[in-house]
């Protein structure tokens, strides 16, 4: 016999804290809002919230609503990578996590994504208007893998900067850096390959894993000094890596970089033990110093290191533009390119060759970083204010992203789940790692429009981080 209709919306609003839906400590639809959504009576759902309250499995609380209890069983933790894959799914997590990136009235701590303040959207929007009038054919014309002579050439003039000293024949466009790191694994890896990552990691290298069926040895990353060597060194004699993606400048999330001896120790570890170094350098542009910091592939005499980089957090996001060096790669990588994707946005690329070819970019990047440098200091002052005695966090030296330890009693999931319920988004630690060890932390993106809104939910998240440590006593 069918059970009642009001216990079947019980089940089914249960199976959705279950997966995740509803975080421990949501507030999940009122009476009124579940009764239009699924065209029952309000009765009915007074009903079925009557029975999860009986289950335990939220909690009314006067005059507010209906909250899933904070005690809920926690999902099955990820396996700890020795190496293994993990059977709790990242995707899946920030699935969940990020929906809110695209909710313009909350506070977006939790993206990596720049408000559009900080980018040059106005020479942009001249760029591609003047472009479309003058040059309309070409700009809706393929523009084949590997991609604009023109923008390859301005990349490889930009990455003398960096150390590297590059042809424009070196270089392939792709679609942001995701899809570099993608290709370049795609390149050295074949299903079932271990590779070293740093933990905590860009959650985007835990995707690609988890796409290319990878298995991963989790290396320290030290907020200050970047990847253990040392920890790197060891696992070579206990594994056959074939490849290690390291991010040596600017960090995410901790915002760490490698000092000149770790790097070229990194290098002569890939030689010696012979694994492919794929470089992430996608915030390298946007160092605090007047000088940026080399890259890995200027000191790479073996030809061996894969370079990857974007435009994405310094000019353009939406336009997902990025670029890699393939070194002794670069054949296999562009064949992949073309088969997955045939061709690069033509528009795009040519608006961007034109903004880095007229000197507008260097201007526009002075300007960012200072400001960058400014809400950084803010934000370290906030927080050494109003959050618990022995919270900690890194110190960027370029980029816009925070590293934030809590104390052990307070849980960053709750606090995410807490922080939703004022407008407030974070990135919680848990994301960054296969392994469930970051509990604790969370990352903070400060490049944002500073004014008295951010202010007040910096401290709103430092007075949920007390109330944590309160209820734990």
């Amino acid at each position: 016999m069918d059970c009642p209709l009001y216990e079947k919306i019980a089940n089914q609003i249960e199976q959705q804290v279950a997966e995740g839906i509803f975080l421990p400590g949501a507030k999940i639809p009122s009476v009124r809002k579940s009764s239009k959504q699924m065209a029952v009576s309000v009765a009915t759902v007074l009903q079925a919230y009557s029975l999860l309250e009986d289950r335990g499995v939220i909690k009314a609380r006067p005059q507010k609503g209906y909250f899933v209890q904070e005690t809920q069983r926690p999902a099955s933790p990820a396996k700890k990578i020795e190496p293994t894959k993990t059977e709790e799914s990242v995707h899946t997590l920030l699935q969940r996590l990020l929906h809110v990136v695209r909710d313009d009235t909350m506070v977006q701590f939790g993206s990596a994504v720049p408000k559009s303040q900080f980018l040059p959207v106005r020479q942009l929007q001249r760029s591609v208007g003047r472009l479309m009038r003058l040059e309309p054919e070409v700009c809706v014309s393929y523009e084949f893998t590997p991609g604009s002579l023109a923008l390859r050439r301005q990349i490889a003039i930009r990455m003398l900067d960096n150390g590297c000293q590059l042809q424009p024949d070196d270089i392939t466009i792709t679609l942001g850096c995701q899809n570099a790191l993608m290709l370049s694994l795609q390149a050295v890896t074949q299903p079932g390959d271990t590779i070293a990552i740093e933990s905590p990691t860009y959650y985007g290298v835990l995707q690609a894993i988890e796409t290319l069926q990878l298995k991963a040895i989790e290396i320290p990353c030290d907020t200050a000094t970047g990847i253990d060597t040392e920890v790197l060194q060891q696992a070579t004699a206990d594994w056959n890596i074939k490849a290690c993606v390291v991010t040596p400048n600017n960090h995410n999330p901790t915002g760490s970089s490698l000092n000149h001896a770790a790097r070229l120790r990194l290098i002569a570890l890939s030689v010696e033990h012979d694994f492919v170094l794929i470089e992430d350098d996608i915030y390298g542009e946007l160092s605090y110093q007047d000088k940026r910091d080399r890259a890995l592939k200027a000191d790479d005499q073996a030809n061996t290191v894969i370079y990857c980089s974007s435009f994405s957090k310094s000019i353009a996001p939406g336009f997902r533009i990025g670029w890699l060096v393939g070194g002794a790669y670069q054949a296999i990588i562009e064949r992949q390119a073309h088969a997955q994707s045939l061709a690069i946005p033509t528009l795009t690329q040519t608006a961007i060759a034109n903004f880095l070819e007229n000197g507008a970019y260097d201007r526009h990047l002075r300007k960012t970083r200072q400001a960058y440098q400014n809400n950084l200091a803010r934000c370290q002052q906030l927080i050494t204010q109003h959050f618990p005695d022995g919270t900690q966090m890194s110190y960027p030296k370029g980029g816009f992203l925070l590293w934030v330890t809590l104390p052990k009693k307070v849980n960053a999931m709750k606090l995410h789940a807490q922080a939703l319920e004022i407008g407030i988004g974070l990135l919680p630690g848990l994301v960054f790692s296969f392994t469930s060890q970051y509990h604790h932390h969370f990352r903070l993106n400060y490049a944002l429009n500073w004014d008295n809104a951010i202010d007040t939910a910096l401290k709103e998240l430092g007075r949920l981080s007390h109330q944590q440590m309160q209820d734990a006593l």
